[in-house]
């Protein structure tokens, strides 16, 4: 794990999203969940010898940010945004999700595989506390912001600690790696980067990637932009969708994140799709 700040601690070097730790003196908060059990265990382990683990939040429903709730259940208040279960436990491709789990877990993370409970007992872990705008959790000295913040998914949020000067901001933001944009409703998204921007703090924990600062959210808006201005020169060319496809990559441009290199095709194809169909709406 990367230590942040003395009481900040996020792994952004494995498969999935970038969970994090953050320390108080009355326990300490997860903010999503990693999905190697591995690396799961560990950070579980790494904060139950400093104190107990009081709640869990989780930025989105896309099952690499809520694939180890199962390991909190009945331990662990889970915290969300209440549009959570509209997007909650979902994958993309032909397996379903806890079928898309064992297949992660046998590739990428196998030695820990007889750890997976079978889908009988698998507890999705839903959120017990929810919230619509904006809620404020004190624990300790730490305050942790939550906003609602569409784009990415319908129930994403940010997660900010001012006393740590760091924002969560979950699949707003992906650093040095693919954007995906499949689930995205594009103007909630650029009115959330918006608001990125006017956050006090110094460190951005993306949803993927590296740590960023606030001057990476003009990056990401200007990616955005790239892919809707390439689609939309493509439909000037009389394109139908299936040509924007054909013709149109961002695949030379950065990677896919950790261990998901078979979804390269998926992420420019579905990217593609929202485009032309956000494009096509506001005609």
């Amino acid at each position: 794990m990367q230590m942040l700040t003395p009481n900040v601690y996020i792994e952004t070097k494995i498969r999935g999203c970038n969970p994090g730790i953050v320390f108080t003196r009355e326990g300490s908060v997860f903010i999503d969940t990693a999905q190697w059990i591995s690396t799961l265990l560990e950070m579980r382990k790494f904060a139950e010898e400093k104190g107990p683990i009081k709640y869990l939040i989780n930025t989105e429903g896309h099952i690499d940010h809520i694939f180890g709730n199962h390991w909190f259940a009945g331990e662990t208040t889970v915290i969300g945004h209440e549009k959570l279960n509209e997007l909650f436990w979902t994958v993309a491709g032909e397996l379903d999700c806890y079928d898309y789990s064992v297949d992660v877990i046998q590739r990428q993370d196998k030695e820990c595989l007889h750890l997976m409970p079978s889908r009988e007992e698998y507890i999705v872990n839903r959120p017990q506390i929810t919230f619509s705008d904006r809620m404020t959790l004190k624990l300790g000295d730490h305050t942790f912001e939550l906003y609602h913040t569409p784009g990415h998914s319908t129930s994403q949020l940010c997660v900010v600690v001012p006393e740590e000067r760091v924002a969560f901001t979950g699949d707003t933001l992906f650093s040095g790696c693919q954007t995906w944009l499949h689930s995205a409703d594009i103007d909630p998204l650029f009115k959330t980067l918006d608001f990125l921007e006017t956050l006090d703090v110094d460190w951005f924990v993306p949803g993927h990637g590296p740590v960023v600062g606030k001057e990476f959210i003009r990056e990401q808006r200007a990616f955005i932009y790239e892919w809707i201005a390439a689609v939309a020169k493509g439909i000037q060319k009389g394109w139908s969708l299936e040509e924007c496809i054909k013709n149109i990559s961002f695949e030379d441009r950065c990677p896919v994140d950790i261990g998901q290199e078979e979804m390269m095709e998926y992420i420019q194809r579905t990217n593609v799709v929202k485009c032309y169909n956000y494009l096509m709406k506001n005609q």
